[in-house]
């Protein structure tokens, strides 16, 4: 999918093909979707010119994903969200693609969420 500069003007034609490539691109991911969903852990994507943001959300019943998921986030940070829930939040594809991971409510604390992304100092075998 081509991500255009809002300021461009639109073309029809391009945006058709556009939509076409990105149904077209779909197929192949779905089955990696779907392993995903079997283990309790869904991806929402959000396109707008020049960014693309991950939303990734891990069950309860999929903690133990999570360590090798976080590992593979680039800058990777412990925020805590509006709600008072926890999430970690970084990058992937070279920083081009922001990825959110949604922590399950009362799963770790904040200080053992850094522990498990490495921006805090500890042992993190007790953690799972």
């Amino acid at each position: 999918m081509t991500i255009m500069p809002s300021d461009l003007p639109l073309n029809a034609t391009g945006i058709t093909e556009d939509v076409q490539d990105a149904v077209a691109d779909a197929f192949p991911l779905f089955e990696s979707v779907q392993k995903l969903a079997r283990l309790g852990v869904s991806v929402e994507f959000s396109v707008a010119p020049s960014t693309i943001i991950a939303t990734i959300t891990v069950t309860s019943t999929a903690t133990s994903v999570l360590p090798a998921l976080l590992a593979e986030i680039d800058d990777a940070r412990p925020i805590r969200l509006a709600a008072g829930g926890l999430a970690v939040l970084g990058s992937m594809c070279q920083g081009t693609v922001t990825l959110r991971v949604l922590i399950p409510q009362g799963w770790v604390t904040a200080e053992e969420l850094a522990v498990l992304i490495g921006t805090a100092d500890a042992d993190p075998s007790d953690l799972l």
